[in-house]
């Protein structure tokens, strides 16, 4: 598979994707010809204790042979959770001999969001579970292009007080654009950083529900492999934005 890496842009086997840089474990797994399925469960400190017992039930039928590509959340989030789903990944990766995604945790979220028509407002929308792999997605108005949408800015509480901010443009056909970095800041340069925004944007903030969006990491994903992307494991690495540490 790797020795043609644009030879192909469709997945004949499967794709498997892992979100564990929050407190909630999740996992998705797709052929992207109408088998899906996706999974969360709650587990707090103790992820890293049933990770691998749930990865190993959570893939039946299917088997670690069927599997074509690994995505994995990359961060921000937990700093142990992060690197657990990130060595998990990378070492599937590796004796597989497949494909790795690293996909950012705020990507996800932004991608999980409705599309929404442009407005003029910044208030966060209601949530729900959109994208490739819901069978009847909502069917915003269309322009040449994608979908006609504002730019999708993402927060997410960060230790010490500050925030991680990131600002992407979307496209339901291409996946993501980064107009902003995953980015470590105080409250007061993120909200300095949107009033200077030249675009209208919807404002979205992650605090709950990211392991639902690891179906968004395994979507996310699914554009890179179509687009010819083979990253290899070596290449994977965490976003973690802060030191678990202070001070450091």
């Amino acid at each position: 598979m790797n020795s043609h890496p644009k030879s192909a842009t469709s997945v004949k086997k499967y794709g498997l994707a892992l979100h564990t840089a929050s407190r909630e474990l999740g996992f998705a797994i797709s052929n992207f010809a109408g088998e899906s399925r996706c999974a969360t469960w709650n587990l707090d400190r103790d992820l890293a204790t049933h990770l691998h017992q749930y990865l190993v039930e959570f893939i039946q039928p299917q088997t670690w042979a069927d599997l074509a590509f690994i995505a994995v959340a990359k961060g921000p989030g937990g700093f142990t959770g992060t690197r657990i789903g990130m060595v998990t990944a990378r070492t599937l990766a590796q004796q597989l001999d497949i494909p790795i995604f690293t996909i950012s945790t705020l990507a996800a979220f932004a991608w999980a969001q409705p599309p929404q028509p442009r407005a003029g407002t910044h208030h966060p929308p209601p949530l729900h579970s959109g994208g490739l792999l819901e069978l009847e997605p909502p069917q915003p108005p269309l322009i040449k292009g994608g979908l006609l949408r504002d730019d999708v800015a993402v927060q997410m509480p960060a230790q010490r007080g500050q925030l991680f901010g990131a600002v992407y443009s979307v496209n339901q056909d291409s996946g993501l654009n980064e107009l902003f970095p995953d980015t470590v800041m105080t409250p007061e340069s993120w909200q300095e950083k949107l009033d200077g925004w030249g675009n209208s944007y919807q404002l979205i903030e992650a605090t709950s529900g990211l392991g639902a969006s690891v179906s968004s990491v395994l979507e996310l994903a699914y554009l890179e492999w179509q687009m010819g992307s083979r990253p290899d494991w070596s290449d994977a690495l965490p976003f973690y934005g802060q030191h678990p540490v202070k001070g450091n």
